[in-house]
């Protein structure tokens, strides 16, 4: 190699240093001009890490502009054998290492040492098809300072991008940092910048706390996922190792690490979090990266402190408010079943304020109550938070001298659901080895079941009893099927607290009720004893009036029949006669009803059969009918209606009951008769129905319509009801009333088949 080709290689080699130019385009231009001044097929410049371990970078003559990273330890191949002697290293292609290109038909390869001030900075390698000559050495010797300048440079503007991206970094963690996120959402955000900002290409965050939360937090890129299984494993074994030592911790304790590996513990004071693991390639600033991943893992263990010192601020605030809600509940609840004594209505409070609302205590609510007669657990209704609407404060606003109401519409709502409708199908037998509710009442405490074979769920329930001065008389049964919420024991404790109150509320509604059934049944007794005086009083009356007006009437009533017969009839002395005669008749009816109510008459029972006394009614009444354009609609059951009784009777009860109702449809209507067979008192027995369009009975006058004498027509004697009544009550049977203002009235005749 001449002189010359020396001189115009260093000439190229400054003209390609003071370009200006990036370093790293400086180094390209300068191995493409290498290979093309000297008689080399390649050159190519490596860089060594931070640690002076393994070449980790390389520009090449065969892929100009470009930065390829690759891992040639020192004392493996031409070049790493180069860098660990300090001193140039000849080989042929077998010699190399993997990572060290060669061209086509290369097979003669050289590497020298670049170094300044006794650093190495980079090794030099150039490659040929033939053996180098001996002044290779010689000629490029002048130029190595320059490739020293030129190494700095890139390892200079490396520095100042790695900065740049860590700076980058930093600030983005701080403003990620700034917004409010959970555990959940932080991490996965986190992890994502330090893979995408070049400080990692695999990063973890696990969590400890107990097995139960304990996570694991990563991402991966896509060069590493292949290889996560085995990451994943030495991830574990670097997290246990950095914990117990309470510092950082690298790959170099594992001899199994799949790449180079940094984790990190995260700690507040003298609490271990957790650790952060970091997972990539090498790098020659090994520094930075490690004070930068302990910048982060300080960030890490920062924002994670701030997200438990927040979610125990949101525990303590939402404890302190469920507290509140359970005192205003409680002292609502108070201040409503002090309002009132309506037993329905309390016990739909009761279930709609413990599942209503934004946050409902349960998601379903069931009150039983306790019949000691029959020795059982009566279901009385079921409300979900699906049928509970918000409870409607009534009165002032203030939690103090507030209370709550519901309406009738939602009362009849949840009666009417499904859930309600299956609770009320419910019997439970008083026996606290059959189930929860029945040993709550029995041992007079809340009972709690869990998720075991006991539930009937999939859910854990509770059980409280309605406590009143020591006595049980109900139970409540909650449960969080629909959510599958577990119960707390706050949850059991408030209540216990709420069914306190409100046993003591349905026992005072339940012992008003009594009360007030005991003031009716007083009431109606004392009705019954007065009339049965009027009757008394009528009966002495109507035995006088018999003896007094009966004779005289007879007499009255032959003389004008005789006159009739004699009168002629287009005379007025004749139409004078029949007029008497016809009320005569009619006094005689009035005396005979009045007589026949006085008078205990006796009834002969005989086999008939009801279906023919109510046909044969019907025909007395059916001219009437006609006259007054009603029509009739008829149903009679199928079965055979036979009964012990006295036909004549019944007949006059039907005639009765059908005659008031053509009376109150002077301007027509219609008449409805159905008979069904049905239940009386427990026993087999037939309803007989008769329904009209006569705009109904006055509700002044619904209590008075089987008091005798009363009446609302002109020329009524105020009989007719009272001995039907009499008639029906004789034969075992009652008579019942449905009075629709305005559209009609409903007469039931219930007779029992077998007396």
């Amino acid at each position: 190699m001449t002189a010359r080709g020396g001189q115009n290689l260093l000439k190229g080699a400054v003209r390609i240093h003071a370009s200006g130019r990036p370093y790293g385009a400086r180094l390209d231009a300068f191995l493409s001009f290498l290979v093309r001044t000297l008689p080399l097929s390649s050159a190519t410049i490596y860089l060594p890490d931070e640690r002076r371990r393994v070449l980790s970078r390389r520009f090449t003559s065969s892929a100009p502009y470009r930065k390829t990273g690759c891992n040639i330890p020192f004392d493996e191949g031409c070049s790493g054998r180069c860098a660990a002697a300090l001193a140039p290293q000849s080989a042929g292609k077998a010699d190399l290492h993997a990572d060290e290109p060669c061209g086509e038909g290369d097979s003669h390869f050289l590497a020298l040492p670049i170094r300044l001030g006794g650093e190495l900075l980079a090794v030099l390698s150039v490659g040929a098809t033939s053996p180098l000559p001996a002044t290779l050495k010689k000629a490029i010797g002048p130029v190595v300072p320059l490739i020293a300048s030129l190494a700095r440079g890139v390892r200079r503007e490396e520095e100042d991008q790695e900065r740049q991206r860590h700076l980058s970094l930093i600030a983005e963690l701080s403003r990620l940092q700034c917004i409010p996120l959970a555990p959940g959402k932080y991490l996965p955000n986190l992890l994502r910048l330090c893979n995408s900002r070049g400080l990692s290409r695999c990063a973890f965050v696990r969590l400890t706390g107990g097995p139960e939360r304990a996570r694991l937090f990563k991402s991966c890129s896509v060069q590493m996922r292949p290889h996560l299984p085995a990451i994943l494993e030495s991830e574990a074994q670097l997290s246990a190792a950095a914990l117990a030592q309470g510092s950082p911790v690298t790959e170099e304790v594992l001899e199994s690490a799949s790449a180079p590996s940094l984790c990190l513990p995260l700690q507040i004071g003298d609490r271990a979090l957790g650790t952060l693991t970091l997972w990539g390639e090498p790098t020659v600033h090994e520094t930075q990266q490690r004070e930068l991943a302990e910048t982060v893992s300080r960030l890490v263990s920062c924002a994670m402190a701030e997200a438990i010192n927040s979610q125990r601020i949101a525990s303590f605030y939402s404890s302190n408010e469920k507290k509140l809600k359970e005192l205003s509940l409680l002292y609502r609840m108070s201040n409503t079943m002090l309002s009132t004594i309506k037993l329905n209505k309390l016990i739909h409070l009761t279930l709609t304020a413990l599942t209503s609302g934004p946050t409902p205590f349960f998601d379903r609510a069931m009150l039983f109550l306790v019949n000691e007669r029959s020795g059982v657990l009566q279901g009385m209704l079921g409300v979900t938070t699906e049928t509970a609407p918000s409870l409607a404060s009534q009165g002032s606003e203030d939690i103090l001298s507030s209370r709550w109401d519901i309406s009738e519409e939602v009362m009849a709502s949840q009666q009417e659901s499904d859930f309600s409708k299956e609770v009320r199908g419910m019997r439970l037998e008083l026996n606290k080895t059959l189930n929860a509710a029945s040993r709550a009442v029995l041992e007079k405490k809340l009972i709690y079941v869990g998720d075991s074979a006991e539930s009937t769920t999939a859910t854990s329930y509770a059980v409280a009893p309605l406590l009143a001065h020591d006595k049980v008389v109900g139970a409540v049964s909650v449960d969080n099927a629909l959510t599958g919420t577990t119960i707390t024991q706050e949850d059991l404790r408030f209540l216990q607290l709420f069914t306190n109150q409100a046993g003591m509320a349905i026992e005072n509604s339940i012992l008003y009720n009594r009360l007030e059934d005991a003031n009716r049944q007083l009431c109606e007794t004392q009705e019954h004893l007065l009339q049965r005086e009027r009757l008394a009083a009528i009966g002495e009356m109507a035995a006088g009036i018999a003896h007094e007006l009966k004779n005289p009437l007879v007499a009255i009533g032959g003389f004008a029949g005789r006159l009739t017969r004699k009168l002629a009839k287009d005379s007025g002395a004749w139409g004078d006669a029949d007029l008497i005669v016809r009320e005569v008749m009619r006094l005689e009816a009035i005396l005979s009803e009045i007589l026949f109510f006085s008078k205990k008459s006796g009834t002969a029972y005989v086999r008939c059969n009801l279906k023919q006394i109510i046909r044969e009614s019907l025909q007395v009444i059916t001219p009437g009918l006609m006259d007054r354009k009603i029509t009739v609609s008829t149903r009679f059951c199928r079965h055979p209606l036979h009964l012990q009784g006295d036909p004549q009777q019944l007949k006059q009860v039907f005639i009765n009951i059908l005659g008031n109702a053509q009376d109150a449809m002077a301007g027509g209507g219609q008449l409805k008769l159905a008979v069904t067979v049905t239940e009386v008192d427990g026993s087999e027995g037939v309803s007989v129905k008769i329904s009209d369009t006569g705009g109904g009975i006055p509700v002044e006058a619904l209590h008075s319509i089987f008091t005798p004498f009363y009446t609302t027509k002109e020329k009524g004697t105020g009989l007719g009801l009272p001995i039907a009544n009499r008639i029906i009550i004789n034969h075992g049977g009652k008579i019942q009333v449905h009075n629709k203002p305005g559209v009609g009235a409903d007469f039931t005749v219930l007779l029992p088949l077998q007396q």
